[in-house]
């Protein structure tokens, strides 16, 4: 009896300690959160083919978790304190032909979901830990009913949760679409902010790149919440300034499997499929920009722009390919006026509605059918049969 408990049965009390902290009020509470999120996010996103997800692929709600957004960011400071995070890293191809890693100073993550989640990390962020296992599947669940046109998964696995930390200079990621070879099951993305304090001279904004629609800038307000499809929208996060590259910035990020990914939009013209295929030809500036401001100048920022730019390059010099990249850049240009005229014409009407329209009216003759044009392959077979020649960051 006046020995030492074992190291095993230390850790087992640490463990039942800090759980017993989750009690069954919090626990009931925090599920009935993920429950009322889910609805009051599938009522901003609205159902059928009028609802604003699906006619713009994104949606906004502020205010989303209340107190379990101030428990979240304890939680998120705690695991920094106590060096539970993991650096962003990845491996890129070198002059020399070799394979090399990098890890980004900027970044890093704690993996939440329960295939991935580290015991240690479980122990520090039971809340976080918990909303995970448990209510990100009631938050699925929720919205899945409320929006059938997604089809959204809610088994088990189906439900991927990761807490991010971004800060510094290069504090900030580049372009890239959440579905991709690695997540091709990826639906639904789920962000929430828990950055306290953010303020709007800060920068680090939530950039949304809709497919030839004018990007949108989103502050990471604390406690807010948006809501896009995986599949469809391309998106990065802007670099802080100020102020704001000494602020932690803080994302819980939510992907949700799906079976209508890559499935076409009611009365939609471009496929997701091969709105990802043209994207790096189409937003070349925008992905050569992005990258260099979320990578300082080396060795690893040199090969991923090289990369990138073979990438645009291998679609441009593609005769069929490049036709269509060239009637986008003609529509998205055309779209791009609408939106000013909109601007300083409030009569013109709501450009997210009435834009898509005009554009296409404008370049399409009569009876013309842009989502398939004549004589050219599938977007679909060409996108399976073209391998990805980089390691993304």
């Amino acid at each position: 009896l006046l020995l030492p408990p074992p190291p095993q049965l230390v850790m087992v009390s640490r463990v039942l300690g800090v759980v017993g902290k989750w009690d069954a009020r919090r626990e009931d509470s925090a599920s009935a959160a993920a429950a009322e999120l889910g609805s009051q996010l599938a009522a901003v996103a609205g159902g059928g083919s009028g609802g604003e997800l699906l006619r713009r692929g994104w949606a906004v709600l502020d205010g989303a978790l209340g107190r379990l957004a101030e428990d979240f960011a304890a939680e998120a400071e705690g695991l920094e304190a106590k060096c539970l995070l993991t650096r962003h890293s990845f491996e890129f191809a070198g002059e020399d032909g070799c394979r090399h890693a990098y890890e980004h100073e900027g970044r890093s993550f704690a993996d939440l979901d329960c295939e991935r989640i580290r015991a240690e990390v479980r122990v520090a962020a039971p809340v976080l830990a918990a909303f995970a296992e448990r209510h990100a599947y009631t938050f699925a669940r929720r919205l899945a009913t409320a929006l059938p046109e997604l089809a959204l998964a809610t088994e088990p696995g189906s439900v991927q949760v990761k807490l991010q930390l971004t800060r510094g200079v290069h504090g900030c990621a580049p372009c890239h679409y959440d579905t991709s070879d690695s997540a091709a099951s990826r639906q639904a993305t789920f962000l929430i902010y828990l950055n306290k304090g953010w303020s709007t001279d800060f920068g680090g904004e939530l950039q949304l790149i809709p497919f030839l629609e004018g990007a949108k800038n989103l502050e990471p307000s604390f406690d807010r919440a948006v809501l896009f499809l995986s599949d469809r929208v391309l998106h990065r996060s802007l670099p802080p300034r100020g102020l704001g590259l000494e602020h932690p910035r803080w994302l819980l990020t939510v992907w949700i499997d799906g079976l209508a990914v890559d499935r076409a939009a009611p009365g939609g013209q471009w496929g997701p499929l091969l709105q990802r295929l043209l994207a790096p030809a189409l937003y070349a500036e925008e992905y050569d920009q992005a990258l260099r401001e979320s990578l300082p100048p080396g060795d690893a920022q040199k090969a991923l722009l090289a990369a990138q730019a073979s990438e645009a390059r291998s679609l441009e010099e593609d005769e069929e390919l490049a036709e269509m990249i060239g009637d986008l850049r003609k529509i998205f240009a055309e779209r791009a006026l609408v939106r000013l005229a909109s601007c300083c014409s409030p009569w013109l009407g709501d450009p997210v509605n009435d834009v898509s329209s005009v554009a296409v009216g404008a370049t399409a003759a009569p009876g013309e059918d842009r989502s398939r044009p004549a004589g050219r392959r599938s977007a679909q077979s060409r996108s399976r049969s073209r391998s990805r020649r980089s390691q993304r960051s």
